[in-house]
C-alpha cells in the first residue's frame, strides 16, 4: 500500500507539499504544475490519506513539521571548521524558531565515501542543505532519496544557490591590498574539485585585478595549499628560505592566513611591516590573530539563514526556475595589512 512519501518522490516534491495539496492549502506558493504533478502521482499509486489526516480547508499555515538535513564541505570534522560551522549554527537556529529539526548532518567528504547509502536519517529528510559541490554519482543518488535540496556555493545549477562571488572576493582583496602601496603580491589558495589551480574563481579574480593594476603575478608566490593549514606553513618557510617572499599576500580563507601569519612569526618576519597578509571570509577568531587579521567579510549567519528560508520555500510547494543569490562583501580593516 503506497504511503504519503511514496506519493512525495513520485511527484518529486516533499510530503509537506503533498499534504498541503490534499488539504488545499493556500498558504506560500504553489505552481498549477505542482498540483498537478501531485495529484498525478496520488492517482498513479491509488493513494488514499488515512483517515483524519485530511482536513477542512482553513486560512491557517500547515502545520506539518519539517525535517532536513545538512552536508558540510570539510575534511576536518564537521564541527571544527569554523565557516562552516557558522553557517550551520545560523541554519540550526532559524529553523528551530520554524520549528524545524535536523537529525542529518555529515560532511561532503562522508557522503563522498559512503557512496550515499542513504542512512535511515536521511531517508525520511524533507530536505537537504548543500554546502559542496558533489560527484554526479553521489548528487544523482542523493537526489532520488530527498526531494528537495539548496546549496550554498555549489556548482549544482538545477537547484537554488546562496552564494558569495569568489571572483569579487579576491580581487577586492587586491584592490585593498594595492589601495594601501603593496604590488608585489601573492595568492595562496587551492584547486577546485576536479579542476586546476588556475581555474579557480579566486585565483580568477586575484590574477585579474593584479593585471588591472598593472602588476606582475609571480608564479613562485601563487600557491596551491588545499585548504591545508600545515601546507601553507611550509609553503611561506619554503619562500623564507628562497628569499622570494612577496610584500603581501592574498590568503583564500582566514584558517589559512593565519596559519601564513603563524609561519612568519615564527620565522621573525615582521607583520605588516615586512609582509602583509589578507584573508577571506572573517570568522570570529580572525579578529583575535597576531596582528588582527583584515579580511573580507562574508555574511555567513545570513547565509545559513537564507539557504532555510529558500529550501523551506521550495518544500511549501514554489516550484519556480532554480536562483542563484548573491550575498554582499565588504573589507574589515585590522592590524595585518
Amino acid at each position: 500500500m503506497s504511503n504519503i512519501r511514496d506519493v512525495a518522490k513520485a511527484a518529486g516534491v516533499s510530503t509537506a507539499t503533498v499534504s498541503r495539496v490534499i488539504n488545499h492549502d493556500t498558504q506560500g506558493r504553489m505552481t498549477e504544475e505542482t498540483k498537478a504533478r501531485v495529484w498525478a502521482a496520488i492517482a498513479d499509486l491509488n493513494y488514499k490519506a488515512p483517515a483524519g489526516s485530511v482536513k477542512k480547508k482553513t486560512s491557517s499555515k500547515n502545520d506539518t513539521p519539517l525535517c532536513i538535513g545538512c552536508v558540510i564541505s570539510t575534511d576536518k570534522d564537521k564541527y571544527s571548521d569554523p565557516y562552516y560551522l557558522s553557517i550551520l549554527s545560523a541554519i540550526e537556529e532559524h529553523a528551530r524558531k520554524n520549528g524545524c529539526s535536523i537529525p542529518f548532518v555529515v560532511t561532503s567528504k562522508e557522503l563522498e565515501d559512503s557512496g550515499f547509502r542513504a542512512p535511515a536519517s536521511a531517508e525520511h529528510l524533507d530536505g537537504i542543505i548543500l554546502m559542496n559541490t558533489l560527484s554526479e554519482t553521489v548528487y544523482a543518488s542523493l537526489k532520488e532519496h530527498v526531494p528537495t535540496i539548496v546549496g550554498i556555493d555549489t556548482a549544482h545549477t538545477d537547484i537554488d544557490n546562496i552564494i558569495y562571488d569568489h571572483y569579487a572576493a579576491a580581487s577586492l582583496a587586491v584592490d585593498t591590498l594595492v589601495a594601501k602601496g603593496y604590488k608585489r603580491i601573492g595568492f595562496i589558495g587551492s584547486s577546485p574539485i576536479g579542476s586546476k589551480f588556475e581555474e579557480g574563481k579566486r585565483y580568477r579574480g586575484f590574477y585579474s585585478a593584479m593585471h588591472s593594476h598593472g602588476l606582475k603575478v609571480e608564479e613562485r608566490t601563487t600557491l596551491d595549499c588545499h585548504w591545508q593549514e600545515k601546507l601553507c606553513v611550509d609553503a611561506v618557510k619554503k619562500l623564507h628560505k628562497q628569499n622570494a617572499l612577496p610584500e603581501a599576500f592574498v590568503v583564500a580563507s582566514d584558517l589559512m592566513a593565519m596559519a601564513v601569519l603563524r609561519a612568519l612569526y615564527d620565522l621573525h618576519v615582521k607583520v605588516p611591516e615586512e609582509v602583509a597578509v589578507m584573508g577571506i571570509s572573517n570568522i570570529e577568531m580572525s579578529r583575535f590573530s597576531n596582528p588582527p587579521l583584515t579580511t573580507i567579510h562574508i555574511p555567513t549567519t545570513q547565509m545559513g539563514i537564507l539557504a532555510f528560508d529558500t529550501l523551506k520555500q521550495r518544500m511549501e510547494g514554489y516550484d519556480m526556475l532554480p536562483r542563484t543569490i548573491f550575498l554582499p562583501l565588504h573589507v574589515v580593516q585590522r592590524a595585518s595589512i
